[in-house]
């Protein structure tokens, strides 16, 4: 089964973090929900584990728009996305992160 990293959307993931489900976001009346574990590559994995929210959410904010660069000029927007959700996965974490075996 392909994964991604749920931070910054790379394709080589090394990691799963146990983390409860939550509601991710909601946009008028459109929501989505964080369902479950969330996988991680070993760059976001580190900055994890030394709890560099700063530079974890600047990370996903700055691949996001890389491959969607119609978004630069709401830059600071997805940053502040970014940074919400992952302090809703810091606080629905459930546990030590788990290594990821083929």
């Amino acid at each position: 089964m392909p994964y991604h990293c749920d931070f910054c959307s790379e394709p080589a993931v090394t990691w799963r973090y146990p983390a409860g489900s939550f509601v991710a976001y909601v946009v008028g009346n459109i929501g989505g929900e964080s369902v479950g574990d969330w996988a991680a590559c070993e760059r976001c994995h580190s900055l994890i584990e030394a709890e560099n929210l700063q530079a974890l959410a600047r990370r996903a904010a700055e691949k996001l728009v890389g491959k969607h660069p119609e978004m630069k000029p709401v830059k600071d927007e997805v940053l502040a996305a970014m940074t919400t959700l992952h302090e809703s996965f810091f606080a629905h974490r459930l546990g030590a992160a788990l290594p990821i075996q083929e």
